[in-house]
């Protein structure tokens, strides 16, 4: 038997189990996979943007600013190359809303088009559009980040368990009774970060599983769009709307190109494989916007993740002992909140209670 036990070791899971860790937890994480694990966000599409930036109010921003510290930290000991802090750049039309969403006082730096095109050459902005620049924000290695968060956990006295598949969830004398396909664990508290997996409980809202594709273009002159000189960011507002991300390979780019992705019916079974000309529609109109880079793709890829409705996470309490806590549906923003989620885990499991109210933390689930 065991203090805590956590289900799935995504980066949400893992920061839940380096948090418990550190507060002193006797804890187990159990994956059905390995972790770092390709098909789902954690460690699919080598990427994530960081920002410091968003348009949620101070609960968001505070935490925002804790997982940057928590971030920086864990890349001083596992490697710089875990969180680059280059900053993070939006490029639009000023009435664009997501841009004057972010144009936040201390937070962004604007710069106009001309000004955009210097500092930042890979860059073709349009005629009157604006850039912000978030200096505090960066580039995340995804699979590298989750892998060292939960490295950091076992080195805190945590128990890790990869290959291990958790079939159901029950109760028995105060305690949670996990069902795994080599026996039981026993815990006096869980929590449940299954990420696409089948959940375990049903939660406060829904969560939908969708598939993201992500596209890779060769770029000329490689060196220029390393992090410093092209750093994570949004080209937003007008046609086409997508995500760019610098070189990690020096040879490619990674573009996000921002449409209704159909929803995952079995995430178990989704296959990364993309039909081909997958980016036929919109590359050409991307290289536009890009100097030096290709329009044709060199690889396509894609990978799981889950969404609500208002695009928040969920931190949700089960309503009575023994203490139950499921995270899910961060809507691609798990990355850049991981770190102070798990802390908000962490409370919860040992107090039952929370110090914000971003994402619902500490809401019950359903009876």
């Amino acid at each position: 038997m065991t203090r805590c036990a956590v289900v799935g070791l995504g980066v949400l899971g893992g920061a839940a189990l380096l948090a418990l860790s550190r507060a002193g937890v006797e804890c187990v994480g159990l994956e059905s996979g390995t972790v770092g694990h390709p098909d789902g966000a954690s460690g699919g599409g080598e990427t994530r943007i960081f920002r410091t930036a968003v348009a949620d109010g101070a609960p968001y921003e505070r935490l925002l600013d804790r997982s940057r510290e928590l971030w920086a930290d864990l890349a001083a000991g596992h490697g710089p190359g875990l969180f680059t802090p280059c900053g993070a750049l939006t490029l639009g039309p000023p009435d664009d809303a997501r841009l004057r969403s972010v144009a936040l006082s201390g937070r962004t730096e604007p710069f106009r088009a001309e000004a955009v095109a210097e500092r930042w050459p890979g860059h073709r902005p349009g005629p009157g559009e604006l850039g912000l620049f978030d200096p505090r924000g960066g580039v995340l290695d995804a699979a590298g980040c989750t892998r060292a968060l939960v490295a950091e956990a076992r080195r805190g006295g945590a128990v890790v368990r990869e290959g291990v598949r958790v079939l159901g969830i029950g109760y028995r004398r105060g305690q949670v009774v996990l069902r795994t396909v080599d026996g039981e664990t026993v815990a006096d508290a869980a929590v449940l970060a299954t990420g696409h997996e089948r959940p375990l409980l049903d939660g406060p809202a829904r969560v939908e599983q969708r598939r993201v594709v992500l596209s890779w273009f060769p770029v000329a002159g490689p060196g220029r769009f390393g992090p410093e000189t092209f750093p994570p960011g949004v080209h937003s507002g007008s046609d086409p709307v997508f995500t760019f991300f610098p070189s990690v390979d020096h040879a490619t780019i990674k573009i996000n190109f921002q449409q209704p992705q159909p929803p995952v019916t079995d995430a178990r079974t989704h296959h990364p494989t993309v039909t081909p000309g997958y980016a036929d529609p919109w590359s050409n109109a991307v290289a536009a916007r890009i100097d030096g880079m290709a329009a044709l793709p060199v690889r396509t890829e894609s990978y799981v993740e889950g969404y609500t409705a208002d695009r928040h996470g969920v931190v949700a309490l089960a309503p009575a002992s023994p203490r139950v806590v499921t995270l899910g549906g961060f809507s691609g923003q798990g990355f850049k909140y991981a770190p102070a989620v798990g802390e908000i885990v962490a409370d919860l499991v040992r107090t039952g209670r929370a110090r914000t109210a971003a994402f619902a933390a500490a809401h019950t689930l359903a009876g």
